[in-house]
């Protein structure tokens, strides 16, 4: 089979590779799309902690079941489906307590050991597969992993009816966390980026304010819309660590800070006083538990969350390393670009 091979750092390559064949308890999917997350884009630049070339990334996707294990019981062939992209071991007492995203064994879908969507098929245990409602794109479809993120996000974040939150970061999981945040019953949302075209997305969705950083300072934004108050939370989805102070600063006595962005640089806290007196917490977010990815696919499904509207280009998989480029680069305003077979 055909697939994008991230060959080297910043380097990807169209080659013929194996192609997979399922053991007893997996299925194998015919991948239709596959979208381009920053995770992927760490590992282009060479940032990211495990992702590494040679790798056939592509973890968020959907697709086709084409054939079955022995074992499988709960898909057949012809199944749409999408998938949580966490392999995990079920028995260390992460898994056994409820954990499953704290696996220390964890191999995420689009690395070495497990290659991933950008190839035309792949294989997933039936455990960590999800169909698909009819009326659900294939595109739309590949969404249901990064909004099960901003799922995860707000929870780590204890939103609920009535909180308040600023988010920092507007590309696809920011907005992923916006939407969640609202759902949740967030009644005062504020999103900060560095892009006009990003913050425009938000204010469809029905941001409170936005904050363009290059423009505004956030932290007097969030003052101004909260009477000085402050927010009950802050969500941190761009690696940034100046990001990290500004939602020390922002939050309340006992609000939290949630950390879902990548990190390249150590985050650096000069004064912890603030952090001590008001009890504030920074609390990790990492990727999502199977009730979040359930939670975004009702989402999606029953139209509450339009993830739409967040996939800006849609991309033949033969124009990979294109595709990367623009998002690096930013050669063309963009928020979601998904690849296709």
């Amino acid at each position: 089979m055909k697939a994008a091979v991230l060959r080297d750092y910043y380097k990807m390559l169209i080659e013929e590779v194996p192609e997979p064949e399922p053991q007893p308890n997996e299925l194998k999917i015919r991948v239709v799309v596959a979208g381009i997350c920053g995770s992927e884009m760490h590992a282009y630049k060479g940032t990211h902690p495990f992702r590494r070339p040679p790798s056939i990334m592509g973890h968020e996707m959907a697709g086709d079941v084409v054939s079955v294990g022995s074992e499988v019981t709960k898909f057949a062939v012809g199944d749409r489906v999408t998938l949580d992209p966490q392999r995990v071991c079920g028995v260390c007492e992460d898994c056994l307590a409820g954990y499953p995203n704290s696996c220390q064994k964890k191999i995420m879908l689009g690395v070495q050991q497990w290659p991933g969507g950008y190839g035309e098929y792949i294989v997933c245990p039936e455990s960590q597969a999800y169909r698909l409602p009819d009326h659900v794109s294939y595109e739309v479809g590949t969404m249901v992993e990064p909004l099960a993120v901003g799922v995860h996000g707000v929870r780590q974040a204890d939103i609920r009816p009535g909180s308040s939150v600023l988010i920092l970061g507007g590309g696809t999981i920011g907005l992923c966390a916006l939407a969640s945040a609202i759902d949740a019953g967030a009644t005062t949302a504020i999103i900060s980026d560095a892009f006009d075209f990003n913050l425009e997305a938000a204010r469809k969705m029905g941001v409170t304010a936005t904050v363009n950083v290059t423009k505004q300072d956030v932290n007097q934004v969030v003052s101004e819309v909260t009477g000085g108050k402050g927010v009950d939370a802050a969500i941190v989805a761009v690696g940034m660590p100046i990001v990290v102070r500004q939602g020390l600063a922002a939050i309340k006595n006992r609000g939290v800070v949630s950390l879902i962005g990548l990190f390249d640089k150590p985050i650096v806290i000069e004064d912890t006083f603030p952090v001590i007196s008001g009890e504030r917490v920074i609390r990790g977010s990492q990727t999502y538990v199977p009730q979040d990815v359930q939670k975004a696919l009702n989402l999606i499904a029953s139209g509450r969350v339009d993830v739409q509207s967040m996939i800006t280009h849609r991309l033949p998989m033969v124009e990979a390393q294109h595709a990367f480029e623009m998002v690096d680069k930013r050669l063309e305003d963009c928020i979601k670009v998904v690849l296709t077979h």
